[in-house]
């Protein structure tokens, strides 16, 4: 073997038995690294679990609410459309009075219109039967409720008749 190959030959011995302690040194160092990682990895996976189950139980607890307002929403929609029905009914119930009122209200006019029409007459022999009763006589009727002779006369004869029957 010529020199320069001897002396390189042994050179590589030499650096051979420094470079499998130098990577195992490095190795070494990795591997702390790679395992602090892993450590500091591992810590922030439990600090995210903790954090997911904390947010799991604030989501069952919105589920919750959710729920409980959706069955008072519920609730609510069935008393008001209840009270809804219910309006109906009464308004169905107060237009149909109303008319009956409006055909009351009608009628009595109707029959005051009526009244009115025989109430000259009937006024007048109202105050020829109190004439009569107060002891007004013929002439005076005729004078006073413009009665004929006739029916003058027959009013006294009546009350007269009147008076003596319940003697």
């Amino acid at each position: 073997m010529p020199l320069s190959q001897r002396h390189h030959f042994i050179f590589m011995q030499q650096l051979s038995n420094y470079i499998i302690p130098i990577c195992a040194i490095v190795l070494c160092i990795l591997l702390i690294l790679l395992l602090l990682k892993v450590f500091k990895l591992s810590k922030n996976l439990a600090i995210l679990h903790s954090q997911l189950s904390g947010n799991d139980l604030l989501i069952g607890e919105l589920k919750e609410q959710l729920d409980g307002l959706r069955s008072n929403q519920e609730q609510n929609l069935a008393a008001l459309n209840s009270w809804q029905i219910e309006q109906e009914q009464v308004t169905g119930q107060l237009e149909h009075r109303t008319k009956q009122f409006n055909e009351n209200i009608k009628n009595i006019k109707q029959e005051m219109q009526e009244l009115h029409a025989q109430q000259p007459e009937d006024r007048l022999y109202s105050r020829a039967q109190k004439m009569v009763k107060l002891g007004a006589g013929i002439d005076e009727l005729v004078a006073e409720c413009q009665l004929p002779k006739v029916e003058a006369e027959m009013l006294i004869a009546m009350y007269q008749r009147q008076s003596s029957s319940k003697k």
